[in-house]
């Protein structure tokens, strides 16, 4: 701010010291204006900015104390400087003004140059103020940023305890229910799209996938392509994990469905779900991730991969948790790659659809 851009107020009931005053301000190269009491002073205050106050302290009804208080607790004015000008100069007086948030005090009659001197250190201790709060601003503005992006790829309580310093998080959770899904050929279709147009659909699609795990209260740990990974039941845990789970995968199919309609594309969806026990934990120093393993990670993936296209396939584990809560199609046992034949199951519907989770 250079001088020629300060605004500075006069705040004096005489006439005479209000001129003498602004005439002086302006010949320094400041903008002035004047009020006559301390009601006019705090209307002005409330209606423009000022970059300094010059206050006289003996005024009519709203004296130069009672305005400095007024200055000082309103949030809004408490940054702008005030220096008290008074032909009060008892130490008691000085004191108080000093007290109330006075940046400088000077008798009158007062010295050109002392004012000229006391003004420039105001403004100027103002400037680094505001530049101090900009500086504060924007520290504030990339913390929340940095706090967003940290959210976005790992949950709220493992995020503060990455903040709060802790060196390595590594958890066991003993019930959790893992679901992958897929959509079919969708690698095929984006060989006929342009890069733009690719990243535009599927992102559409994930953001829509992403919104339905909120409200479910499911975390997704992550998008690898088209395919996404997505857990319930931790970091708190949930009891209804499984039931969650599989509300969530019908709800997702009935989300491809209606955007192969809207997008006029074959797209279909392959979802796998398992349950049981997994380790959570952060890998990496600069690019930071969250990341689940154990075999309830493997057997999901599986159920996915092994799955049919429009179908939700899952584990005996996980039908054996909610197969009173749901129709199931049972389907011939599999071979589960490293783990051996296993019966599964096709979750067809809720046996009452609308049920509160």
């Amino acid at each position: 701010m250079g001088d020629g851009e300060a605004r500075i107020l006069v705040v004096d009931d005489i006439v005479e010291v209000c001129e003498l005053l602004s005439r002086c301000l302006e010949d320094m190269g400041f903008h002035s204006e004047k009020a006559e009491n301390g009601q006019v002073a705090m209307q002005k205050l409330a209606e423009k900015p000022f970059d300094l106050v010059l206050l006289d302290i003996v005024m009519p009804d709203i004296d130069g104390y009672q305005v400095l208080s007024a200055i000082k607790s309103d949030i809004r004015l408490c940054h702008v400087p005030v220096i008290v000008i008074s032909a009060i100069d008892e130490i008691d007086s000085i004191a108080r003004c000093i007290e109330l948030g006075a940046e400088d005090y000077l008798p009158k009659p007062f010295d050109l140059t002392l004012l000229k001197a006391r003004i420039g250190a105001s403004l100027e201790r103002k400037r680094l103020r505001d530049q101090e709060q900009t500086l504060m601003r924007q520290i504030e503005l990339e913390q929340q940023k940095s706090n967003s992006l940290l959210l976005n790829i790992m949950p709220e309580s493992i995020a503060i305890r990455l903040k709060a310093g802790e060196q390595v998080i590594a958890d066991t959770h003993d019930a959790v229910t893992v679901m992958f899904t897929d959509i079919v050929n969708f690698t095929n279709l984006s060989k006929h799209m342009t890069a733009q147009d690719l990243v535009q659909r599927l992102n559409f699609i994930i953001s829509k996938f992403d919104a339905l795990a909120i409200r479910f209260g499911v975390e997704k740990i992550k998008t690898i392509g088209d395919s996404v990974m997505l857990v319930c039941g931790m970091p708190l845990p949930n009891v209804n994990h499984a039931r969650i789970m599989a509300k969530l995968a019908l709800t997702l199919q009935q989300e491809i469905r209606k955007i192969s309609l809207l997008e006029n594309l074959p797209l279909e969806l392959r979802i796998g779900i398992h349950s049981g026990p997994v380790v959570a934990g952060v890998l990496g120093l600069q690019k930071l991730a969250y990341d689940l393993w154990g075999e309830t990670v493997n057997i999901a993936s599986r159920m996915e991969s092994q799955g049919l296209p429009g179908k939700i396939q899952v584990s005996d584990a996980t039908y054996r948790l909610i197969k009173n809560e749901f129709i199931f199609e049972e389907r011939a046992r599999i071979d589960i790659r490293g783990v051996g034949e296993m019966t599964t199951y096709f979750v067809v519907d809720e046996v009452n659809p609308g049920q509160p989770l």
